[in-house]
């Protein structure tokens, strides 16, 4: 039997309802954060929500970014992708030049493997597409010597992207984490700020910090058990909370990426690097949320790569995100055809003896 309207309207008021208490509690609480004094032995600053100052932009910078499709056939699953970067100099906050690499439109590289389990797919599509970005940032850093080089994501892997030791996509994963130290090596000895921005994260690493703070602080938590209602939220994430936080032209202060005290594989592979690895939320528009930055401590102060950013993050006052970055998106994104020839291409030279067939799924002869 199908659900009624009403059923679907009252499912619907249900779900609203619930948003509209939520984002309460989280104003609530974010008002009664702004006038606290929280310490925490991650933070990097005393003061939990800093001013930024906006700058004139000067100096070289660089981004790269990535695109990735696969195709799942009857037995391989084939990723086409490919990454560029791009290179803007800047003067007195003006666009002085462009360049590319390798050049404007790069071609397709494909990879192929076998996997059984879906989500051993879309990690092996991960590491492909990241190992492409860094090795393209790589190349970019040293052919264009930049003061600054802006990657569209994180600065590390994510704890999803490490396989199991005995996955087959573990000397992906460890060529990998090569790279990355290789990128950090060379932006330390270039010296170039090694920058990521991520546009939609979902970590919850700050709110948790503030939340840990609040609950082995005797005198706040005796004030949150007359105080309920400003409790956190236990399923938050950062942007959602710090939206409610941070005004325009306001950051959260820095904090260690890597959790004091807590195990994190992904950080024990990077070795000592991973104790340089800083973040902090900007806020530069009124009309998007926050970003979250996370970056290789460096000669730039905290505020310096704040100011820097804010003014590059502030073109457009309802999209908070770089121009540079934009660019690369724009230059990498993958065109259906493309993607559709290669593969072409690729059963061409299989030859029509052993085609490889798509999945059940993707070859219906009806809907």
């Amino acid at each position: 039997m199908l659900p009624s309207s009403n059923d679907i309207n009252n499912s619907i008021l249900d779900v609203a309802r619930c948003w509209i208490e939520n984002q309460s509690k989280l104003q609530s609480f974010a008002n009664k954060i702004r006038n606290s004094q929280i310490k925490n032995k991650d933070f990097l600053e005393e003061k939990l929500i800093q001013k930024i100052n906006a700058c004139a932009v000067d100096g070289s910078f660089c981004a790269v970014d990535g695109s990735i499709a696969c195709e799942e056939l009857h037995g391989l699953d084939v990723a086409l992708y490919r990454s560029v970067a791009t290179c803007f100099v800047y003067e007195n906050s003006n666009l002085k030049s462009v360049k590319y690499f390798p050049n404007t439109h790069p071609p397709l590289e494909v990879r192929a493997n076998s996997l059984s389990s879906q989500f051993e797919k879309m990690r092996f599509i991960s590491l492909v597409r990241l190992k492409s970005e860094l090795d393209c940032a790589l190349n970019s850093v040293q052919k264009f010597s930049a003061n600054y080089l802006l990657l569209d994501g994180s600065i590390a892997p994510l704890m999803d992207d490490k396989p199991a030791n005995d996955s087959i996509l573990t000397p992906i994963y460890e060529e990998l984490i090569e790279v990355y130290k290789n990128l950090y090596s060379t932006c330390i000895s270039k010296n170039c700020t090694l920058i990521g921005i991520t546009k939609d994260s979902r970590s919850s690493k700050f709110y948790d910090l503030i939340s840990d703070s609040l609950e082995q602080n005797t005198q706040n938590r005796e004030q949150n058990k007359s105080s309920e209602h400003l409790a956190p939220l236990k399923t938050c994430s950062d942007t959602v909370f710090l939206d409610h936080l941070l005004e325009k032209n306001e950051r959260t202060c820095a904090f260690r990426s890597s959790n004091t005290g807590q195990k994190n594989q992904v950080f024990n592979d990077l070795g000592d690097f991973s104790s340089n690895i800083v973040s902090f939320y900007i806020k530069p528009v009124e009309h998007d949320r926050p970003l979250r930055v996370e970056f290789l401590s460096s000669s730039q102060s905290f505020s310096q790569i704040a100011n820097l950013l804010c003014i590059l993050c502030s073109l457009n006052e309802h999209y908070a995100y770089p121009a540079i970055l934009i660019e690369a998106d724009l230059r990498v994104a993958l065109d259906p055809n493309e993607v559709d020839q290669a593969l072409n291409d690729l059963s061409s030279r299989i030859g029509l003896k052993q085609p490889i067939l798509k999945l059940r799924r993707n070859n219906r002869p009806f809907r």
